[in-house]
This record gives C-alpha cells, structure tokens and sequence, in this order.
C-alpha cells in the first residue's frame, strides 16, 4: 500500500514546497496534521489547495486516479481528526494518540541512540508540518511549539546541540525517541490551542 501511496503523491506538482523531491506519505501527514491542529482547514483537499495551488490534482484526473487517491486521503484525515480529538485530548492530556496513527511514531521507541539521526520519516512529517504552518501563516501559533516540532528537522551539529543545551536540564540523555514524543505533544498541544 506504501508503494501505491508514494506513486499516486510522486503525480503531484513539486512546486511551492523546498526541494524537488517528490512528496512522501509522511510528508503529506505532516500537512494534514497541521491544518489539523492550527484549524486551518474542514476538509483536506483544502490542505492541498493551500500548498499546491488548484491545479494539483490534474496528473491524477488525467490518469483516472483521483478517486483511489480522494479515498486514502479522507481515510488519512478522518484518523488523523480523530486522534487530534481536542475533547479527547484535554481527557486525557498524558495520552500520545497521535502516534498511533503514523506509522514510523508506533516505532519511535527503537529510533535510535541518543547520539543516532533522527528517523527520515519523522523529519520529513516534522518539515510538512512546518511547511503547512508557513502556508497558513497563522500569528498565533505558538512559536514555542513549533521549535519543538522543528527539532525533528535539525541535523547532528551546532543547531541541534544548542537546542538541546536550552532545552533540556540533561541534553546527553535526549535521544530521537523523546524528541520525536515531544514533537507529537506539541502538535497536540497546539491542537488544544484557543483559536
């Protein structure tokens, strides 16, 4: 299914986003869960308007795939609305239901030394998210939050040592694991974020 997803996203344009890199399924959820969590968008297609423009889906419609690809989309944005469930969330504030609903966070505990890079998977959801967050341009998102979640994009060196250092009390104990959990945390948290 991986496959068939990675095919239908490569047909989407490139453009307005960094890169010429064809989107990856954790790229797109990154999106979704953006729009998502800054209550930017009631539906999905809206997600991809934004980024996209309005011609995105014309190499699907020509080739007769944009309903295979509609459906798995409302399927990723009916799981992702239900584990950003702000009711649900405010219930239960030490839950990660989030990670549960993308596959490469279920693994998040294998990811990893504390000195290893981080998952290709979660930086490129991390970099969707932050791109999705530009496009809205939303001033009352939580900057704070959004640091959080920008760690995930940090290579090893400089930038992410000095995050680490203001961060954290013992930065040499922080691997990928915790960071990608705090990242998932302040996606929910922005979630819950009064609009």
């Amino acid at each position: 299914m991986q496959e068939r997803l990675i095919q239908l996203l490569a047909l989407l344009p490139v453009h307005d986003r960094s890169g010429a890199a064809p989107l990856s399924p954790d790229h797109l959820d990154g999106h979704l869960c953006a729009a998502l969590c800054l209550q930017a968008a009631d539906e999905p297609v809206a997600v991809l308007d934004t980024c996209w423009g309005q011609d995105w889906a014309e190499a699907l419609v020509e080739q007769e795939l944009l309903d295979e690809f509609m459906a798995w989309l409302e399927e990723r944005w009916q799981a992702l609305q239900e584990a950003l469930d702000p009711q649900q969330l405010h219930q239960d504030p030490d839950a990660l239901p989030l990670a549960e609903v993308l596959p490469w966070a279920i693994d998040r505990l294998g990811a990893g030394a504390p000195s290893g890079q981080m998952p290709a998977a979660a930086r490129a959801w991390a970099e969707g998210f932050l791109h999705q967050c530009q496009a809205e341009a939303h001033p009352d998102a939580d900057p704070e939050l959004l640091g959080v979640i920008a760690a995930l994009t940090m290579d090893e060196g400089p930038e992410l040592l000095g995050y680490l250092q203001e961060a954290y009390d013992r930065p040499q104990d922080i691997g990928a694991a915790a960071l990608i959990d705090d990242a998932l945390f302040a996606a929910q948290d922005l979630r819950q974020a009064p609009r």
